[in-house]
């Protein structure tokens, strides 16, 4: 009984979580260059703006999957609420080290209190499932902290068990490279292997750019090639549409 719930989490879990202009200038004086300076000098940036569930919802709306179709966009709960099944079924398991409950590993987003967040509903397009999400609202900073959480849980949490009754599904993380082109991307790959054997391979990406958290995921067997690809696709196209 237990063993078929743990081999139906790691299925679910596989397949739930399975993106200067050139040209001569003219030389400025020495008195503009002077004045260009002081005022660069005395002015404070401007913070980031904060984007709401509405405008997160438009923006993510633009967003296509890599065979051009467009999917589903979700917000708040519904974004979050694909979510609840794995998190309540994991819940059931014994998981070691049990500091590891956070599943983001797992594709699972962080809910940041006040803050606004849509996303595409995942969509299997080729051997992936993908979706992105996009985290507003608050300070950027708070979003940075989200990121760097991120990395320090994957270094944290390099293995997982998850077992019940002599059974065991295991999780390893390691960060990886080559995931879109967005400075300051944190990327991860996450392999599990399941009580039958089976393995599924679960990438995911967060970075932040001008106040917006992005977060993507594709999932798909071990063997499938191109999933940190599929992920950095939609990094990009979501980092291209923010201002």
């Amino acid at each position: 009984m237990k063993k078929n719930l743990l081999l139906g989490l790691g299925a679910s879990a596989i397949v739930a979580m399975t993106l200067t202009a050139c040209g001569g200038t003219t030389p400025a004086s020495q008195d503009s260059t002077a004045a260009a300076a002081s005022e660069t000098a005395s002015s404070t940036p401007s913070p980031a703006k904060q984007y709401t569930d509405e405008e997160l919802v438009a923006l993510v709306g633009q967003i296509k999957a890599s065979d051009g179709s467009s999917p589903a966009v979700l917000s708040g709960e519904e974004l979050l609420g694909q979510y609840a099944s794995l998190l309540d079924g994991f819940g059931k398991a014994t998981i070691e080290p049990e500091s590891c409950k956070d599943l983001r590993t797992l594709g699972v987003p962080h809910d940041i209190s006040g803050s606004s967040i849509a996303g595409t509903a995942r969509a299997k397009v080729g051997d992936f499932i993908s979706n992105v999400s996009l985290t507003s609202g608050v300070d950027s900073a708070v979003l940075q902290e989200s990121v760097e959480s991120s990395k320090s849980l994957a270094e944290t949490c390099r293995k997982m068990t998850f077992s019940a009754e002599g059974e065991a599904i295991t999780t390893s993380t390691e960060k990886i490279g080559g995931v879109g082109g967005v400075p300051g991307t944190v990327a991860l790959k996450t392999l599990m292997v399941m009580p039958d054997g089976k393995t599924g391979a679960i990438y995911t990406a967060h970075a932040v750019k001008d106040g917006v958290l992005i977060s993507a995921t594709a999932s798909g067997t071990e063997a499938a090639a191109g999933g940190p690809e599929a992920a950095g696709a939609l990094m990009d196209q979501a980092a291209a549409l923010i201002e």
